[in-house]
């Protein structure tokens, strides 16, 4: 299977400042809405910690390396990610690219 044409799968990790937490969860489920409805998604899940409101993780994965491009350069990631900035340790997320083993 060429590169290209591999699932994407990732995690975003970030942690909203103190005060931040409910500003930050209902940005990323408008946020969530409407990358799901992107071609190229395959799921977009969102999480906290279960003892920590303030820790998110997003899991993620796109059809292929097109679908993540596509994702990338849409007009909605940019506008969630000026909006996150201010209300994240950091100023975004740390992301984690995974591949599936078997």
């Amino acid at each position: 299977m060429s590169h290209e044409s591999e699932s994407v799968t990732l995690v975003a990790r970030f942690r909203a400042l103190d005060g931040e937490e409910s500003v930050a969860s209902a940005l990323i489920a408008a946020y969530g809405e409407i990358v799901r409805s992107e071609p190229g998604n395959v799921f977009f899940d969102i999480y906290t910690d279960r003892d920590d409101d303030q820790a998110f993780v997003i899991i993620e994965r796109y059809r292929n390396e097109q679908g993540f491009h596509d994702h990338l350069n849409g007009a909605a990631g940019k506008e969630f990610n000026a909006k996150l900035a201010p209300l994240v340790e950091g100023g975004g997320s740390e992301l984690q690219f995974l591949r599936i083993v078997a």
